[in-house]
């Protein structure tokens, strides 16, 4: 039995990420708008019917696949670890695999937040399921910095949204000034640094 069921786990696996390719390639070259779950089937190489069962809709495919490009293993990894280490070691490793993961997929994230910024119920299902959880998870962190005496008291949910925006703001300036760009010249580890540095000298207690 449960043989069978570790089966079942890894097929399901397996057309979860076939189904989600199949996604984004579609909703790329068509657009989410103009895109139906009849196209995204066919593309998977699934039949409809067998979509449903996996995404009751197309905004959930279009939030399952922000899920899964968005929130990496290695950024899981980092988060679950944070209790763990200095507040310079954990801003430096959780914006270095931020700025990595960005900068490597920076054209397919600001496709999608296009597409999300368009649909009013995509934006609070976004928001709610992918922003939210990841955002509640650094505001713990800064809370848990502040008792133990190592932050100065601030407002923990201005100061994570603020990294968000250091974040976003870097992969937007990245693809615009293309080879120009100074994050193209850098090291990821040191441009991690430069803002942890930003983020950490802003924070301590003096």
């Amino acid at each position: 039995m449960t043989t069978r069921i570790k089966r079942k786990e890894r097929i399901t696996k397996t057309r979860r990420k076939q189904i989600l390719k199949a996604a984004l390639s579609v909703f790329s070259t068509q657009g989410y708008g103009e895109s139906t779950m009849a196209d995204v089937a066919v593309a998977a190489g699934v039949g409809v019917g067998t979509l449903y069962n996996y995404y009751k809709n197309k905004r959930d495919l279009l939030i399952s696949l922000v899920q899964k490009l968005m929130i990496s293993e290695g950024l899981i990894h980092i988060l679950d670890k944070m209790a763990d280490q200095s507040s310079g070691d954990f801003m430096d490793s959780l914006l270095e695999e931020r700025l990595e993961f960005g900068f490597g997929n920076v054209q397919t994230i600001l496709f999608l937040f296009f597409e999300i910024q368009r649909d009013t119920k995509l934006q609070q299902q976004y928001v709610q399921e992918v922003v939210g959880p990841l955002l509640a998870r650094i505001e713990d962190y800064i809370r848990l910095q502040i008792r133990r005496g190592d932050f100065r008291k601030v407002d923990e949910k201005i100061i994570a949204r603020t990294m968000a925006g250091a974040i976003i703001g870097s992969m937007i300036l990245y693809r615009l000034e293309q080879r120009d760009s100074p994050f193209k010249k850098a090291h990821r580890k040191d441009i991690a640094h430069e803002l942890s540095g930003l983020f950490i000298n802003g924070l301590v207690r003096k």
